[in-house]
């Protein structure tokens, strides 16, 4: 069991998003329910929270930690962006709020299995859900990638200055056959770059190599666009980002219903009618108290909408 799993602005969200007691709320990243319960907390018991996870550990830890205290909730182990099938599953057509908070847990990190950090070695996996089959690990992905997607996508999802420099020495590692494990892309990466800057190039590059292995940003933006018909007027979304090319597709959504490409930023899909107000003009912060108190929340972002 997960005893030290800190949700981040979790009070934050729960006064901003959860206006209406006896409603609906579906938290799209349950991780390990640490939001979830906050809500369930402000619920009562005509309300409903459906709570969904990827990652099938999460999912259970959750469940185990919920169960025995809360009996008006639903868990679903899958993708956020099946929320539709789960609501017509469940008998609902719209909810009253949406929370997605799109970090990754300590657990995840620090799990060398999962292999989403260059502090531990492990297998290049990468995957939010590693058990299943129909998706590619990050190994599997750098193993076939042209060393021109490659750099685009460090450029545009790690937002790395050395993007070129370094997609081609991750190839030449490739051709090597020497990037098999997370310590492989590590060396491979640290090849062209100076000590001064490695560790924030480590965590850029490992993160836009996650974001393509779990194409993060296309499920988001699609998952977005179909809030908007699932929301009950004067309902919220709340959507907690960790790096600026999520608060920037956030941002762009809730001001203008804009969703942007992940290569230029160009519009890619505009709704016909403006259909969200944005709450607060500036993203909400952790406080001195929180960052101290959990590091990782340092560079969160929090930003509510609400249909009009």
């Amino acid at each position: 069991m997960i005893e030290h799993h800190i949700p981040i602005l979790c009070n934050e969200v729960v006064e901003n998003m959860v206006l209406d007691p006896e409603g609906i709320y579906i938290d799209c990243t349950l991780g390990f329910g640490g939001h979830s319960e906050k809500i369930l907390n402000k619920l009562d018991k005509k309300g409903m929270l459906l709570g969904i996870e990827i990652d099938p550990y999460a999912y259970e830890e959750s469940k185990m930690r919920l169960k025995n205290k809360y009996k008006n909730f639903n868990l679903f182990n899958c993708s956020y962006i099946d929320f539709p099938n789960i609501l017509e599953k469940v008998g609902l057509k719209k909810v009253d709020g949406f929370l997605f908070d799109l970090g990754i847990s300590s657990h995840q990190v620090n799990n060398a299995h999962r292999g989403f950090s260059f502090m531990n070695t492990g297998p290049l996996d990468m995957r939010f859900n590693p058990s299943d089959k129909n998706t590619k690990t990050a190994h599997e992905i750098l193993n076939s990638i042209s060393e021109k997607d490659l750099s685009l996508g460090i450029k545009n999802f790690g937002e790395e200055r050395h993007h070129k420099r370094i997609s081609s020495s991750i190839i030449n590692a490739r051709e090597n056959q020497q990037l098999n494990t997370t310590l492989d892309l590590k060396n491979a990466i640290c090849k062209n770059i100076s000590s001064k800057e490695s560790i924030k190039t480590l965590s850029r590059v490992f993160q836009a190599i996650r974001i393509i292995s779990n194409n993060e940003l296309d499920t988001l933006k699609k998952t977005l666009i179909q809030t908007c018909d699932y929301l009950n007027k004067n309902g919220r979304i709340a959507v907690i980002s960790f790096h600026s090319v999520e608060d920037r597709i956030i941002k762009h959504f809730f001001k203008d219903s804009v969703i942007y490409k992940d290569s230029t930023y160009d519009i890619d899909y505009k709704l016909n009618k403006k259909v969200l107000k944005t709450i607060n003009k500036k993203p909400m912060i952790p406080g001195k108290k929180e960052v101290e108190l959990n590091p990782r929340s340092r560079s969160a972002k929090l930003r509510i909408a609400e249909k009009v």
